[in-house]
């Protein structure tokens, strides 16, 4: 009997310490969100958090806070939002509410182009095309990759087409979803050129501050992530094609944002799918990751990208293997020649 008792008396404490544990993290993820969400000044927060604890109510697990997590997230609007579990990186909670959504993008997405875009096999590719044009396509790079070993894996190539004597370059971002921005901005960083190469913004159109490539490597915030060499120099910036589409996003677009105001740079294919906003990634209790809008992208010159961003030249996205026959390609190759 006394056996019995002590084991519900365990039992019981388990259960309180993980009520109570539960309940001080969300505190703490509601209060980091007020502090640094985009949206956070056009919410009702004493509405919001109301009806958040009323969704954790019966939550025994950080899984079960999934309901609480998407009316954190929807409350915000934040359609780029996501809450992940520190543990694995699995993501807990999307934003759900679309009706809602700040993304005003209504363009058809087919489920086979986003099982293409987001074919986990699909890597970073370079070569030379006809014409001697520098081809790189960028894809989506997780965000708990090892980022010197991608940095370097894109300087790699560019470094070796350069050597090649290539001159005019196409980089493509059309089946570039996201992830980790590093690696793709530090790679490609002497292809950007040097000098402040965007901004962030809040609602107001207050600037945040800047992102800048110093001495051929990438600076975000004042925080440099990796340093690589910078044995690429170019006398004359190269002519650049940038190719974009529909399910170019969240990395992607910022990519995309350090190119646009380039000198000697067009965009071709389609606007981006609009998640152009910067994310946080703060870890609460070493349990949760709090991913969510911290601000807009911003070009060098300032232009804010709420929606998404734009192309100079509009071609419908169509998913080509042959290169040379990919309507996109052969359009912006003619480009790249023209005086």
């Amino acid at each position: 009997m006394k056996r019995v008792i002590a084991f519900l008396l365990l039992f019981l404490n388990i259960t309180c310490f993980g009520q109570t544990n539960i309940k001080s993290l969300l505190g703490s993820l509601i209060t980091k969100a007020k502090e640094t969400s985009l949206y956070s000044s056009t919410v009702n927060w004493d509405t919001l958090q109301k009806q958040i604890y009323a969704k954790a109510e019966n939550a025994k697990t950080i899984e079960d806070l999934k309901p609480a997590f998407e009316t954190l997230l929807n409350g915000l609007r934040d359609h780029h939002g996501r809450i992940v579990n520190a543990k694995n990186f699995s993501t807990l909670a999307y934003f759900t509410d679309h009706k809602n959504s700040r993304n005003t993008d209504k363009r058809v997405r087919e489920i086979e182009d986003w099982k293409a875009v987001n074919d986990t096999t699909i890597k970073f590719e370079y070569e030379i095309l006809n014409n001697n044009i520098g081809y790189l396509k960028i894809v989506g790079i997780a965000p708990n990759i090892d980022i010197e070993k991608e940095s370097k894996k894109i300087r790699a190539a560019v470094i070796e087409l350069s050597k090649q004597n290539v001159e005019k370059w196409i980089i493509d971002l059309r089946y570039n979803a996201g992830g980790n921005m590093h690696p793709m901005i530090a790679g490609i960083a002497p292809l950007i050129g040097n000098g402040v190469v965007g901004s962030l913004a809040n609602l107001d159109k207050k600037k945040l501050y800047d992102w800048e490539i110093k001495d051929g490597n990438f600076i975000y915030e004042g925080f440099q992530t990796v340093t690589l060499p910078n044995n690429l120099k170019f006398k004359k910036l190269p002519k650049i094609a940038v190719l974009t589409s529909r399910w170019t996003v969240s990395s992607g677009e910022i990519v995309a944002t350090t190119l646009k105001g380039r000198p000697n740079t067009n965009f071709f294919g389609e606007a981006t799918g609009g998640y152009t906003t910067n994310n946080s990634w703060d870890i609460i209790n070493d349990e949760l990751i709090v991913n969510i809008s911290t601000g807009i992208y911003c070009d060098r010159n300032g232009t804010i990208y709420e929606k998404n961003i734009p192309v100079d030249i509009e071609i419908p996205f169509i998913i080509t293997k042959d290169k040379e026959a990919d309507n996109c390609i052969i359009v912006a190759k003619k480009w790249l020649f023209e005086k």
